[in-house]
């Protein structure tokens, strides 16, 4: 005679279900969360936009005109010395000095051009600082940012931004420096794609 075998309860099978249910409902709720961080995001930078405008209002009214401070970034040749012995167009030699600006709408624009204009001061260059900038005929045309890729159109008729990889790539870090101070900015691109290359 056979014994029949006693069925036991399925534990692995109902483990098995309940971690895959509430994997699921974990991602569903990872899910939503996201879009809702993304959601915020987009909310605190439309307020950041409104309040730039309320704050150009206020000052147009008041007749006092708001300030921010901003780095541009140039070149030291000093520093690049220091750190290398020699003049190695080193772009961690591309460091900050500090400029107090009007505070508007499109802060990274201004910052943009004022840094080509190439204005340094007279103690500035005594401690090394030197730049290029103004090209004959650079032009800032404007910058888009989309999803943290900021994008920034120049021209340069008279090919300003070629020549050799060091001097270009000091050109090149000089920009990019001065944009990735704002943090909106985690990567920038320059257009047309044919400028600041060797």
């Amino acid at each position: 005679m056979r014994v029949k075998k006693q069925q036991s309860f399925p534990f692995l099978r109902v483990a098995v279900v309940v971690f895959l249910g509430l994997s699921i409902l974990l991602l569903v709720l990872f899910a939503v969360q996201l879009g809702k961080v993304k959601n915020l995001a987009d909310k605190i930078a439309n307020f950041e936009k409104h309040q730039a405008a309320l704050e150009l209002e206020i000052s147009a009214v008041t007749g006092v005109q708001r300030t921010m401070n901003v780095n541009l970034y140039y070149y030291n040749e000093l520093l690049d010395r220091l750190m290398n012995g020699e003049i190695a167009c080193d772009i961690e030699a591309v460091i900050p000095v500090e400029r107090t600006i009007p505070v508007s709408q499109s802060p990274i624009n201004d910052v943009v051009r004022l840094l080509i204009r190439g204005e340094l001061t007279k103690a500035e260059r005594d401690l090394g600082f030197k730049t290029e900038f103004p090209g004959r005929e650079l032009q800032f045309l404007g910058a888009k940012l989309e999803n943290g890729v900021l994008y920034l159109r120049f021209s340069d008729p008279s090919g300003f931004t070629s020549g050799g990889s060091c001097r270009v790539s000091l050109l090149k870090a000089q920009i990019e420096k001065t944009a990735l101070q704002f943090d909106t900015v985690k990567s920038v691109v320059l257009e047309p794609e044919n400028i600041f290359q060797p």
